[in-house]
């Protein structure tokens, strides 16, 4: 009977968070890293006053970073589709100088191995690379910026989830208990692993994610690219994408550099690029995601490029997540069949 009334209430919220299963499951991943928090919070205060002030940080941790990414780099998204324009109507592609070293570069990657189709293919490849990226920072950010009323409801809707799920987390363990049959000390384990898949994602992508933005701005202000920060901010986004990441950004910067006779900011923005920010992608990412997820880097990988194809930007964390919770499962199977 127990069962069954479990059954029914996690159906009821089931149908209830239906129309938001984004927004849900970042909450409940929210919740689950910064649950130890609210309980020092629970421990050393009123449960009125460690709710409040743990919604009250919720809120900040939350709001300020967008408001801040919003004011920074809303400005300079204005002003670069200005120059966009502007360099649309002067046809400057057009022009002798671009066509011949267009020319120059075509002939020399048709003498390269599987370019033999010339800057055709290798445009049409970066097009597709490039659409990919365009369409996962898109589809993370219509729900946000499709009106103030729907961000709002989305921003909201996430403090509220997580908050009730943290509160509310000695029940949903005791959910969890009657509608699985498992001992308590299972689904503690489970709950365990999924607080480091998710906190490994958080520092192992998206962490290294901003510094890699964050490096790329510096290297676009040094530069004297215009627009840093907004360019610094697609970087970021881009940034999980594994194999090539910040290279979707700052490479075609470095050949407009180069096209617009700045070559020692070229020379200098590639050598950086390569080398500082490509190298903190591949020593941190790696690490910090292996920290917080017993698999291979190469089952990371797949799982981030999976969870992308099948759930979109929020895939970078359910696809490690899943991976965890599949290397758990199969960990539990192991010792049931011990004992």
């Amino acid at each position: 009977m127990t069962r069954v009334l479990a059954c029914l209430a996690i159906g009821a919220w089931v149908f209830l968070l239906w129309p938001f299963p984004i927004t849900t499951f970042m909450a409940t991943c929210m919740a689950c890293v910064t649950y130890p928090a609210y309980r020092k919070l629970h421990r050393k205060m009123s449960p009125s006053w460690a709710m409040t002030t743990y919604t009250v940080g919720l809120a900040a941790i939350t709001i300020l970073p967008i408001a801040t990414v919003v004011s920074l780099v809303t400005p300079q998204a204005v002003a670069g589709l200005k120059i966009l324009d502007g360099l649309r109507d002067s046809g400057w592609i057009h022009s002798p100088e671009a066509q011949a070293w267009f020319a120059s570069v075509d002939a020399w990657l048709k003498n390269l191995p599987g370019l033999e189709g010339g800057l055709d293919q290798l445009a049409s490849t970066a097009a597709g690379l490039a659409g990919t990226a365009a369409r996962t920072v898109l589809a993370g950010g219509v729900g946000i910026a499709g009106g103030a009323f729907q961000a709002v409801l989305v921003l909201f809707l996430f403090v509220m989830i997580t908050m009730m799920c943290v509160t509310r987390a000695d029940l949903i363990h005791e959910f969890a208990c009657r509608l699985t049959q498992w001992p308590a000390e299972v689904i503690d384990r489970f709950v365990s692993t999924i607080r480091k898949a998710i906190f490994g994602v958080l520092v192992g992508v998206v962490f290294v994610a901003l510094i890699q933005g964050f490096l790329c701005g510096v290297g676009f202000a040094i530069a004297e690219v215009p627009q840093p920060a907004l360019w610094g901010l697609i970087a970021a986004f881009v940034a999980p994408i594994p194999f090539v990441g910040t290279a979707l950004v700052w490479l075609p910067v470095c050949i407009w550099l180069w096209l617009t006779g700045s070559t020692v900011a070229c020379i200098g923005l590639a050598i950086w690029c390569a080398l500082v920010v490509a190298g903190v992608d591949n020593l941190l990412r790696p690490f910090f995601l292996k920290t917080g997820i017993d698999a291979s880097v190469v089952t990371l990988i797949l799982s981030i490029l999976c969870g992308l194809a099948a759930f979109g930007p929020v895939g970078v964390f359910a696809g490690p997540v899943l991976v965890a919770v599949a290397i758990q499962a199969g960990n539990e199977s192991t010792l049931c069949r011990k004992h």
